[in-house]
Formats: C-alpha cells, sequence, structure tokens
C-alpha cells in the first residue's frame, strides 16, 4: 500500500543525496531502487531510506544525516517559492513554515488590513494534479468550516499562476512545540481541556460530512489568547462524498498518530479515525512519548495493527482513572469499540474534569493500542459518593468528641 507524503516530488532526492555524499554507490542505489519496486508490486512501499537500512546498507544515524541535508537544501529552495515583497494585495512580512507543498507565510492583506497567514502551493507543483487538487480539496473544505475551534479560511485564488489560501493568523504556537517547550508533556487538567477543545472542532467537521485524518500536534495551533485551533485540511475527505469512499489501497495520515484503518487503507475512513489520533495526540502529551515508534514509518504503522503500548499511568504516575479510561476508549483497535462520535468524547471530559466517572467510557475490557495499567490508578469519586464520605466523617467526629 503506498504511503501519502508530501515530500515525494520534492528536489534533491533521497538517494540522489546519499549517493553525493559518498553514503552508497550507484549499485546500492540501483538494488535499493529495484526493492522499492518489488515491494510496490505486493502492495507496500516504504520510503528509499528504509528500504536501505532493510539492506543493511545504511545505518539509522546515516539515514538522519541525508534527511537532514535534504531539509537544509529543501529550507533553501523554499525562499524560493515566493522571492517578491507583494503577492497580489498581501505584503508578505515574514515565513512561517514550508513543506512539501509550498510555504506559509504571515502577510499583511492590503485591502482589508488585517494580518494573515498566506499559504502558497509552489509553482513547480501547479501542474501535478494530485498535488493541485489536494490544494484546491484543503481550500474548499476549510472553507465550509465556521468554528472557533478551526483556524478560518479567508479566501483561495491564483496570482501569477501560484494557488493560494488566505488563512487566519494565529500569534501562538503549535501544541508540538508547546510539548517541547514543556518537557515533553503537559500536566493531566491542561490534556484534558485541550482534548475537548479540538473535540469541538473536530465535532463541527464531522458534523459537516469531513473527516480531517492527520490529526497530531502539529496540526494543532494554540494562540497567545488561549484559543486552541485545529489545521490543515489538506489530507481531508468528505466520508459523505460517496467517491471519496472508494479510494482504497492508499495510506494517509501520521505514522504516529494513523488509526489502524487508515494504515489498512480501509475503503470507508470515517470520523472516527479522527477520534483515535486525538487518542495518540492525547497519549503523547499525557506520556511525553509518540504512540509507538520503530525504525521506519512502514513499521510504526504495522505496530497500531497489532502491538500495545505502555499505560499512560505507568509512564505518568499520578493519573486518574478517568483520564486513563478516555485515552484507552479512544485509541480502541476498532471504530466501533471508540467513542462513537466527539460528543461522547466531550462528556466524557466534563466528567473528569468534575472529578467524576466518564459515563461512556467505562473499565470493560476490549482490544485497545493502550494495555492495562501495572500500577495502581486513583479512582475519581462521584458525588454522591463524595458527599456519603464526607458525611460519615462528620458523623464520626461528632461521636467521639461527645463521648
Amino acid at each position: 500500500m503506498p504511503v501519502s507524503t508530501d515530500t515525494q516530488v520534492l528536489p534533491f532526492r533521497f538517494g540522489e543525496l546519499a549517493r553525493e555524499m559518498g553514503l552508497i554507490t550507484d549499485k546500492q542505489l540501483t538494488a535499493a531502487l529495484e526493492k522499492q519496486i518489488a515491494l510496490r508490486g505486493s502492495g507496500g512501499k516504504s520510503r528509499l531510506g528504509e528500504v536501505l537500512i532493510l539492506q543493511n546498507v545504511l545505518a539509522v544515524e546515516q539515514v538522519k544525516r541525508v534527511l537532514s541535508e535534504q531539509r537544509k537544501r529543501r529550507a533553501a529552495e523554499a525562499d524560493k517559492v515566493l522571492p517578491m515583497e507583494f503577492f497580489g494585495e498581501y505584503k508578505l512580512l515574514e515565513k512561517l513554515g514550508e513543506g512539501g507543498m509550498g510555504a506559509v507565510y504571515k502577510a499583511r492583506e492590503t485591502l482589508a488590513e488585517r494580518t494573515v497567514a498566506l499559504k502558497v502551493l509552489r509553482k513547480n507543483l501547479a501542474g501535478n494534479s494530485g498535488f493541485a487538487e489536494r490544494f484546491t480539496r484543503e481550500a474548499k473544505l476549510a472553507g465550509s468550516l465556521q468554528h472557533p475551534n478551526i483556524v478560518a479560511c479567508h479566501n483561495t485564488g491564483v496570482e501569477r499562476g501560484i494557488q493560494y489560501i488566505v488563512m487566519e493568523y494565529i500569534e501562538g504556537e503549535t501544541m508540538k512545540s508547546r510539548l517541547k517547550r514543556s518537557g515533553g508533556k503537559l500536566p493531566e487538567r491542561e490534556v484534558l481541556k485541550l482534548t475537548r477543545e479540538i473535540a469541538l472542532g473536530l465535532s463541527h467537521a464531522h458534523d459537516k460530512g469531513i473527516v480531517h485524518r492527520d490529526i497530531k500536534p502539529d496540526n494543532v495551533l494554540l494562540g497567545k489568547d488561549g484559543s486552541v485551533k485545529v489545521s490543515d485540511f489538506g489530507t481531508a475527505k468528505s466520508f459523505l462524498d460517496e467517491e471519496s469512499l472508494t479510494q482504497n489501497g492508499v495510506i494517509i495520515g501520521t505514522p504516529h498518530y494513523i488509526s489502524p484503518e487508515q494504515v489498512r487503507a480501509d475503503k470507508v475512513i470515517d470520523h472516527r479515525a479522527d477520534l483515535y489520533a486525538l487518542g495518540g495526540t492525547m497519549y503523547h502529551a499525557l506520556t511525553g512519548h509518540v504512540p509507538f515508534d520503530a525504525p521506519t514509518a512502514l513499521d510504526i504503522m504495522r505496530r497500531h495493527l497489532h502491538d500495545e503500548l505502555d499505560s499512560p499511568a505507568d509512564l505518568t504516575p499520578g493519573l486518574s482513572m478517568g483520564t486513563l479510561q478516555i485515552v484507552t476508549k479512544l485509541m480502541a483497535k476498532a471504530p466501533k469499540e471508540r467513542y462513537q462520535s466527539a460528543e461522547e468524547l466531550i462528556e466524557d471530559i466534563d466528567q473528569v474534569i468534575k472529578d467524576q466517572v466518564p459515563r461512556i467510557a467505562t473499565r470493560d475490557q476490549y482490544e485497545s493500542s493502550i494495555r492495562p495499567p501495572r500500577k495502581r490508578v486513583k479512582k475519581a469519586q462521584s458525588g454522591c459518593m463524595g458527599m456519603l464520605l464526607l458525611g460519615l466523617g462528620t458523623l464520626i467526629y461528632t461521636f467521639f468528641r461527645l463521648s
């Protein structure tokens, strides 16, 4: 099954760089490319670096060196995407980031007098129907969503032969950068509140029949004003669109957070895939570890199908049983055993924030990517039980005082 990524058509291909850096020979490169073709013919496709590792030609650290060089050269290339001060009615202020499809700039919209995020497609990809279609789809789907927890799309168009999307500019950082800044993980209460805000945005998208398909910390923006917004609908699909349900055989998503059904490239991928990925994001924020890891992307994705993760309670002592139940249910292997809607998730989060037990995520055993905890986990008391214990304590105190 081929893996859809942004990097497949970029300049500075991995094999050519590895050869230029003196890490592989022409013969080894040819053999690795032939292996890729064989994998494609058998229904699988690893990246070239993964193939070279499997063939014992390169070590993992050498692959990382090539990837680092690749990123440097692509960053330099990205600076050529818009080598100008003005792009139509938008004054470019600074480049916020770049990727395989293009770059995102902080810009000033002169007519509306507002700061925006301007996302542009690389000009050399304009003739690539797949990338152009994905870019157009992102604009169309994002434009149909209006919600406080989703980055707003203001406008789209073509300028000088370059496709662009004008989006809401968020002054802040990604959830990924927040995790790095916080030492890898966040306090339980903060994770619950962030998950709730993301779920609110997903609930709106799902109600519109849109599944994001790539929820991860990179695609969650945290504003300095406290806002939480889901971004990047470039891989999104409408699961109400019958055509979108027929394109099986292609894996879309990020390996560390991808749902089992996306790994299998099932014909139908619905909103419950987003909930699994949200569970993976929640797991990362609670534990400081990405869900599953392995030397290759293919191995990481395979682990989502059959393997189990250490319980967050074993990695982060002190987590409540309620939070553990929520993330375990989110990462159930089978969609039917997860939350069936973002609204159900929000209901349980509200319960746990109030120190009460979840109503939907019970302690029943079912197959999840998260194994049961080895350590004892603290339980939340319901409101009634808490009042009963308080009353009992008062009676005992009164009895001993009077005796």
